[in-house]
């Protein structure tokens, strides 16, 4: 009766540990983030299928191969280092490189992962791009120069004005001294 429970105990476990790998897996490949994971030299050793959607490249092509493959080496090199050495890495920008050669900048978040009196044993890395962010950024910028230039036209406009009202002011005061001087001169030639 004993070894039952305990062979039943063992089936319940394995099968909880079957579905959780499962889940994992299913995870991994539903989340829409890019993302890899690397041994802690930088190998990488898996990616999910948002990761070959924006890079262009396959596990065949990667899977075994440096994240230098798609990232420049010194970047990839500090990522891996400096997650291995603090655990995580958080919102740094870098810039991908894609399978056709495009640059694609992204916000790189890694984390280490440790197994228990043995140390980092690998590192997640998930990339999120950034190439519509930088789109609008730019598009900003540009509307922004846009509207100073309008802007520094306007003012320009506005002292123009301004300075053809106060001429146009000062000119019509001098008229006016002008007109009184003139119905001086006249009132004072027919008195005479």
């Amino acid at each position: 009766m004993v070894e039952e429970d305990k062979d039943r105990k063992i089936k319940t476990l394995l099968a909880d540990i079957s579905l959780l790998e499962s889940y994992i897996q299913d995870l991994f490949a539903f989340t829409p983030l890019p993302l890899c994971f690397t041994n802690p030299k930088g190998i990488v050793l898996e990616l999910n299928p948002a990761f070959t959607k924006v890079t262009g490249f396959d596990e065949h092509e990667v899977v075994g191969e440096s994240i230098s493959t798609f990232v420049k080496k010194e970047e990839g090199e500090r990522i891996i280092k400096k997650a291995v050495d603090e655990d995580s890495v958080k919102e740094e920008e870098i810039v991908i490189t894609t399978k056709d050669g495009k640059e694609v900048p992204v916000t790189v978040f890694a984390k280490s992962r440790k197994i228990k009196d043995e140390g980092v044993n690998g590192v997640f890395l998930s990339f999120f791009d950034l190439t519509e962010i930088k789109k609008k950024e730019k598009e900003a910028k540009k509307r922004k120069e846009e509207l100073e230039e309008k802007v520094e036209e306007m003012e320009k406009i506005n002292r123009l004005t301004i300075g053809r009202e106060a001429k146009m002011a000062e000119l019509k005061e001098k008229i006016k001294e002008l007109e009184e001087k003139l119905a001086k001169y006249k009132k004072e030639e027919t008195n005479e």
